[in-house]
């Protein structure tokens, strides 16, 4: 059976250890309208066509040293070599979820902006993603300890905000702000004392446990904990 080719849109696939799955164009536009004294509908305009897309992917091998750059602007051709229509898509997000019952789950978001040109940018580096069936901490940002404690699950959160200024319903130009990774976190307990979850160290930047953690002990099940940490990441030189 043959696929239709996928569009790498936010531009992480690299053919060798990150494989295209899949991609949704994320197409919207806005509908105006304008009233009459009674109310009713008498004319509606379509302002503001964007594409803000997503993919997924799969991961073939280990990734070691990957850099993920938010605000980095990805050119696609949506026509054809001799009649290009060049879009441009700032990187938004991107999610890695690992667990101890599946393999890593990877996927990525982008929006639609006026300029090839990126404004800002935060460069986050994966020292080190396992291609496993394996719950993973990644870049140190946290640790866990206690005895008998195991972990589960960890889904990583590397974002941003993207903010537009638009003049006629239309993006003109777009910039990037507050960038973080947040991380979810499940462990399970053998012992009976409450694990601890401690975030992990970095210069120049905050990590924090984003509220308490959480236990929970079920009447017939091991005791499990749950938490979120999030770490504050600083804009790369301009």
């Amino acid at each position: 059976m043959s696929f239709k080719s996928k569009i790498d849109f936010c531009g992480l696939a690299n053919g060798t250890t990150i494989l295209l799955k899949s991609h949704n164009e994320g197409r919207s536009s806005s509908v105006v309208t304008c009233e009459n004294d009674e109310g009713d509908t008498v004319d509606t305009t379509i302002v503001g066509h964007v594409m803000d897309p997503s993919n997924d992917y799969a991961l073939k091998a280990d990734l070691t040293n990957f850099d993920i750059v938010l605000g980095a602007v990805n050119t696609v051709n949506l026509g054809t070599t001799e009649a290009p229509d060049n879009h441009y898509f700032a990187l938004k997000s991107v999610t890695i979820g690992t667990s101890n019952s599946g393999d890593v789950a990877l996927a990525a978001q982008s929006e639609e902006v006026a300029s090839a040109t990126a404004t800002r940018t935060y460069t986050v580096r994966i020292a080190s993603l396992k291609c496993r069936c394996k719950a993973q901490i990644i870049n140190s940002l946290f640790s866990l300890s206690g005895t008998g404690v195991h972990l589960q699950s960890a889904n990583y959160t590397i974002g941003a905000n993207i903010t537009h200024t638009t003049v006629d319903g239309e993006r003109v130009t777009a910039d990037i702000y507050g960038a973080s990774i947040s991380v979810a976190i499940s462990a399970k307990q053998a012992g009976s004392v409450k694990p601890t979850i401690t975030p992990g160290s970095a210069t120049d930047v905050v990590t924090i446990v984003a509220g308490d953690p959480s236990e929970s002990r079920p009447d017939s099940d091991y005791a499990s904990v749950s938490a979120t940490v999030t770490r504050y990441l600083t804009a790369d030189a301009e």
